[in-house]
Parts: structure tokens; sequence; C-alpha cells
């Protein structure tokens, strides 16, 4: 006669051997399976860097504002704490540049480029680079000072260089998002960029810290929509570049991009 099937009731105590059975069968591989493969994952698992969004904490910092070679204020010294750096690149609130703000303020103010400033703002900052986010929009400038610098520093005389890295928005890289970059990071850093945040060029660096370039058209306009297609791809960049500051900035042209072909 065949035997009859299992059946568990599950207000029984006790469930029928054979059912016990399979579960052992199948569970105790299965929690000696789960640790290995966390265990794996962890190994593996590229680390995120240590870049800081101050979120919730808003800083107020004095010094001069520059339109060129993208709205960023020179912190005077000791208006910054700590080894942050004290040229701050300038972003808006969530997914856009700053430029829209700065446009607003200055119909209320007057021209800003060359003007001593205080403004306010959440600091985003990392691997030796300071952004600040002005989270209150035209609420972020606190003070227009008297004191003014009448003669721009110029850029540094302009080098030919080819240069292969990614194509990343510096805003979410340098703190606010994480890992922000690569493929996983593309839609977040094409709506960053087409939102006016300015794009850099991220060279991979081991050894001796990543370095960073400003991208602007050759004749140093924002060149936003027109890297989309490039950005979070592997890329090689023939152009010029000068330094403003702290800041790299590489100028180029379409015909100057191709994405590297090793990395597809």
């Amino acid at each position: 006669m065949k035997e009859k099937d299992e059946f568990y009731i599950g207000y029984l105590d006790e469930m029928p051997e054979g059912n016990g059975r399979f579960l052992k069968k199948v569970l105790v591989p299965v929690f000696i399976f789960i640790p290995i493969l966390v265990l794996v994952v962890v190994f593996f698992q590229r680390p995120f860097n240590s870049n800081i969004f101050e979120f919730g904490t808003i800083t107020e910092i004095t010094g001069t504002y520059y339109a060129s070679p993208v709205p960023m204020l020179v912190a005077d010294e000791g208006s910054l704490e700590g080894s942050l750096s004290t040229d701050v690149v300038l972003v808006g609130y969530g997914k856009f540049g700053a430029t829209g703000i700065i446009k607003s303020l200055e119909e209320k103010n007057g021209i800003l480029n060359g003007k001593k400033v205080k403004i306010a703002g959440t600091l985003i900052h990392g691997e030796g680079k300071t952004l600040l986010e002005l989270s209150e929009e035209e609420g972020s400038l606190r003070e227009v000072l008297p004191a003014s610098i009448p003669n721009l520093e110029p850029f540094s005389a302009a080098q030919d260089v080819s240069l292969t890295g990614e194509i990343i928005d510096p805003k979410c890289y340098f703190g606010v998002m994480k890992h922000a970059e690569g493929k996983v990071h593309k839609s977040c850093a094409i709506r960053c960029i087409s939102g006016g945040i300015p794009p850099m060029l991220k060279i991979k660096d081991p050894q001796n810290g990543n370095k960073f370039y400003i991208l602007l058209s050759e004749s140093g306009l924002p060149i936003n929509k027109e890297v989309l297609p490039f950005v979070a791809e592997q890329v090689t960049i023939s152009g010029k570049t000068s330094k403003f500051k702290s800041w790299d900035v590489l100028y180029l042209s379409l015909g100057d991009l191709k994405v590297d072909e090793q990395e597809g």
C-alpha cells in the first residue's frame, strides 16, 4: 500500500518527521551559504569615499565672489574652519547650479563679480575640494561688503593636454551622494549637469590623490548640455588646461572628446 503523504497542521506541537527532515536538508545549507555570501560581498565591495555633505548645518563664509570659471567664492583667511580649501565652488539647491540664484541676487544688489560678500549655505567637501550649496537660495546672500578687488586674478597660462577620466557631477561626488560615480550614478549625474551644476573630469590616481578639472568650452562658456552623452563614461579629452586658484580648468571642443574604447 502506498504510504500516505504527511500533512503539517500549524497549530500542532510537532511537525511530521518527513517535513522536518526536508527542512533540515534545505535550511542548514541556506544558513551556511548566506553568511558566506555576505562576507564575499563585503570583501569585494568598493569602499565609499570619505567626502562629506554637512546636511542641516548652515555655514556663513566671507570672501570674494568670482563669476568665472564657474560661480565661486574665494574665502577670506579664517573664514573656514579646519583644512578646508578656501576656493569654494557654488552650487544651487537640489539638482541645480548657482547661476540662476546669482542672477536673481545681482538684479537686486548689482554685479557681484569681484565684490566682497558674506554667503551662507551647506558645505560639501572632500579630497581637498570645497563646494557650498546655496540652500536658502536668494536668502543665501547675507551681506555685500564695501571692500572689493578692482583687478580679478588672472588664470594661469594655458597648456595643451590629453587626459583620460570620467565626467562627474561634483555636487553628488564630493558628498551629497555615495557612490556618486560610474554607470550606477549616470542618470542622476545627467540630471545634475542638465540643471547647471558644472561638469568635471575626474582622473583616478590612488597614490597621489584623484585630480579634478572643471570642464568649459574653448571660449570659456558652460558646456553642460554638450557633454551629457559622455557623462559617467570613461573618456579621453584633448584640450587646453589652466588653473584658477586651486582649481584646474579644461577647455575643450566636442571634437576633442572621445569615449575610451577599452571601457566601451
